[in-house]
């Protein structure tokens, strides 16, 4: 029996691959065994680990965000063992088989689409010593089509309560459907046709082994998780049901959002559940470019009604570089999607994916390399697509952070997106800027102005840390004890004090409040 060893790049250590241990699962007659590492890991480290297991036919997991660092590995692995087998699988090689064969002579099989069944398929043929020949395999000799689509109730699920516990602290994927409903250009899921539902109890079965391991976070990369409205609520309703410690999130479309899911999703506990959100644009050209639709009106009233619950993260996605949307219009569609006041505002810019529809786009420059992002359009100069590079770093660095609310709500209020430009300076260096560096080049840009704002952020985000260089400020030894006696409290460890400008304030961490104690304050003095 062959040894097979899968193999992943994930793009963070926190992350995991599901791919890989569908696979596995699939097929666990075979000598399987499973490996993963980052991309940010040393190529010589993993290339070392990879060759200790001396296995006869690697496989690795291909994406836009680890095909480089994999090719690189795999071709020093082939190097160290000549007679083994190099296997590609993944979206980022199943649309261009051909020139990446051609390109990389080192590797000898591509599978194309769906992998669980035909990586069982590829090992029997090898073991066999048969040339395979059939749907889903790519090769010098051959290219099949994409492998037919499972039925997802021949799926068997890729975890065991002995694996989550190695995944622990990492994120954990799952999937209730395959495939999309909508056709969006830039997406992979234009290609696929339709879209595939796992059923309903293993899907349950699976919350069920997430909920007894207490996994801390599961997330679905179902492409859209309420094109199925009734069946999303079903969802839902079994997770604020059985889930003790685990939060899920998932994406959805606020368009398509029925008010029975949202009166769902807002009767659940505080914090269970996180959704992202793609408004990617509000130009119409655009949309129409693209094949999205957006009902602007609905999605503000849906999303409004999520955020009065109060009980959920909220993440909306925007896409810089689609075509029709120059600069001043992705100015408008940022302040739309500012304006619905989400946790995450996330700036992302266009990918050009082999074999999307967006590939054939005429006037889109964009990297030969991966992720294939664009440099330009006919509607958006380079230089525009490098500012909006800043405004995305200073939008997660102090926006996304969470520490500078009130001072994020000060300076937004005219005009989000100019706010965020202006800002976006503190971010044009290869120096790494902590959070405490972003108060003083805060300050040096807005000084006065946003002088209160950013010492209340401070004080509610940084506990017991020393007040920044702009706020040096001294106090008398006996302002904590009037103040004390001031608010009659002897709470010492959730309370803090300082003084800003010419008045106190009283900082209540469990309340998360800001209290004016002046008054009070000076009355104990003059007694």
């Amino acid at each position: 029996m062959l040894k097979i060893l899968l193999t992943a790049f994930n793009a963070r250590y926190s992350h995991s691959s599901i791919a890989i241990r569908y696979i596995k699962a699939y097929n666990s007659s075979k000598n399987i065994d499973l490996m993963e590492f980052s991309i940010n890991d040393n190529i010589h480290y993993a290339y070392s680990k990879l060759i200790d297991k001396k296995a006869d036919v690697y496989c690795f997991s291909v994406y836009i965000w680890n095909i480089e660092i994999t090719l690189k590995v795999a071709q020093m692995v082939k190097k160290a063992l000549p007679n083994c087998k190099i296997v590609l699988g993944g979206p980022e090689c199943s649309y261009n088989p051909k020139e990446i064969l051609n390109k990389n002579r080192f590797i000898d099989y591509i599978i194309l689409g769906e992998g669980e069944k035909v990586t069982g398929m590829l090992i029997e043929c090898l073991e066999n010593h048969e040339e395979p020949e059939f749907d889903g395999i790519a090769s010098r000799n051959y290219i099949g089509n994409q492998a037919p689509c499972m039925e997802l109730s021949q799926v068997i699920f890729p975890y065991t309560s002995e694996s989550l516990k190695e995944l622990k602290n990492k994120i954990i994927y799952f999937e209730t459907s395959r495939g999309c409903p909508f056709k969006c250009a830039y997406c992979l899921s234009s290609i696929e046709k339709g879209i595939r539902y796992f059923p309903m109890e293993y899907v349950k079965k699976g919350f069920d082994m997430f909920f007894k391991n207490n996994v801390p976070l599961v997330k679905l990369i179902d492409r859209t998780f309420n094109a199925d409205p009734k069946r999303a609520v079903e969802i839902a309703k079994y997770i604020i049901k059985n889930s003790k410690n685990t939060k899920v999130h998932f994406e959805i479309d606020p368009g398509i959002l029925t008010n029975e899911f949202i009166d769902v999703l807002a009767s659940a506990p505080k914090d269970l559940f996180q959704l992202e959100m793609g408004i990617q644009s509000i130009n119409k050209n655009t949309l129409g470019a693209v094949n999205r639709t957006n009902d602007i009106e609905k999605i503000s009233k849906n999303i409004e009604k999520l955020k009065a619950a109060n009980n959920m993260h909220l993440h909306l996605d925007l896409i810089a570089g689609l075509p029709y949307e120059d600069y001043k219009s992705f100015e408008k569609s940022f302040n739309y999607v500012f304006s619905l006041n989400p946790d995450m505002l996330q700036l992302g810019f266009l990918k050009v994916l082999h074999g999307t529809p967006i590939e054939q786009t005429d006037g889109i420059i964009y990297a030969d390399f991966p992720p294939y992002e664009v440099i330009s359009t006919k509607w958006i100069r380079a230089d525009e697509i490098c500012k909006l590079k800043l405004i995305d770093k200073a939008v997660d660095g102090i926006n996304n952070s969470g520490a500078f609310k009130m001072t994020i709500q000060k300076i937004t209020v005219d005009n989000p997106f100019k706010a965020f430009e202006r800002i976006s300076k503190i971010f044009d260096t290869d120096i790494i800027l902590s959070r405490f560096d972003i108060y003083d080049e805060l300050y040096k840009i807005y000084g006065e102005e946003i002088f209160e704002e950013l010492i209340f952020d401070f004080m509610l985000s940084n506990k017991g840390r020393p007040m920044p260089k702009f706020a040096n400020i001294e106090y008398p030894k006996s302002f904590k004890k009037n103040c004390i006696k001031a608010t009659k409290t002897d709470d010492l460890e959730n309370v803090r004090f300082e003084p800003v400008k010419d008045k106190i304030y009283m900082v209540d961490y469990n309340k998360n409040e800001i209290v004016d104690i002046t008054k009070e304050y000076k009355k104990v003095a003059e007694d």
